[in-house]
């Protein structure tokens, strides 16, 4: 269990929207390197199977781009060597370099954002959208693995009954047939039944309530406003070119104004908050388990 597991999941969904969005439509070296340390770091952070292969994907990814950007793109004016009258140039390889640096950031985003909002989450940001959509979601999210599991039970009946052959092709194509058959018959019978519960229950009606599992309380209120104060310094420092950073044909220096620092900070302090607070709280709970250990409980004599 993770601390962003008590926070409502339209706060983390703002969170993360904010976070990848301000990180990818900037094309700054300064925030691609800012946006994968605070979104390592975050995934570091998360108590979650650790899964080594995405960091070997996401360093292949960024030396892949590294190396072909030059080979396609030969824009320049530091040339490194001249293959087949084509000019690979340092300004390519670097470009490369940084977009595999926020393309890594965006996964690591991406990664920790599925391993926090849970399809129930989803189902329940959906719904603010719209109800009947949430609905319909949260219906095939729980119809389709049904289906898969009635039909291998079917197919597996089939076998028992010595009527499921795949020793040709044609009897193969018999059994899939029937299970088909069986299959669909059962889908529209649980497709009446289900319809008909749902509008027993009073889905069909217009004053109907909603019971929402996650209320928004007090700490979402203050994490959705730094989120977007956060954001907004890295939006405004956007808007105002302050962030811009050109590669081609001469690599630009790194912007040390006021209102790129801004940017900086800012988008800086959003990257990092998620990795503090989880942080912060597994130190508490490591406290508050030391003082439970260290604790001395007497029992009353009797």
């Amino acid at each position: 269990m993770t601390c962003f597991d008590i926070f409502n999941p339209l706060t983390v969904f703002i969170f993360f929207a904010c976070v990848i969005v301000a990180g990818i439509f900037t094309m700054n070296p300064v925030i691609s390197l800012i946006s994968l340390a605070g979104a390592l770091a975050f995934r570091l952070a998360l108590p979650v199977k650790k899964d080594k292969k995405i960091h070997i994907w996401t360093v292949l990814m960024t030396i892949a781009c590294m190396v072909f950007n030059p080979v396609f793109g030969h824009i320049g004016s530091t040339v490194i060597v001249v293959i087949n009258n084509h000019n690979v140039t340092v300004e390519a390889a670097l470009y490369g370099l940084f977009l595999g640096i926020m393309l890594s950031g965006a996964v690591y985003w991406f990664a920790s954002f599925s391993a926090i909002m849970t399809s129930d989450k989803i189902t329940y940001i959906l719904g603010f959208v719209s109800r009947k959509a949430a609905l319909v979601v949260t219906m095939a999210l729980r119809f389709i693995p049904m289906y898969i599991r009635k039909a291998r039970q079917m197919s597996t009946d089939q076998k028992a009954l010595g009527l499921y052959k795949d020793e040709t092709i044609v009897s193969r194509l018999r059994g899939t047939m029937r299970v088909f058959s069986g299959l669909l018959s059962y889908m529209i019978e649980k497709t009446i039944i289900t319809s008909d519960s749902m509008s027993a229950r009073g889905y069909s009606g217009r004053r109907r309530r909603n019971y929402s599992l996650y209320p928004f309380a007090r700490r979402d209120a203050l994490f959705l406003a730094f989120s977007l104060v956060f954001a907004a310094c890295a939006v405004y420092a956007t808007a105002k070119n302050a962030l811009f950073y050109n590669f081609y044909p001469y690599m630009d220096k790194i912007s040390t104004q006021p209102l790129a620092m801004l940017g900086y900070i800012g988008y800086g302090l959003l990257c990092i908050c998620p990795s503090v607070t989880e942080g912060g709280n597994r130190l508490k709970w490591r406290c508050l388990r030391s003082k439970i250990s260290h604790s001395d409980i007497r029992l009353p004599i009797r």
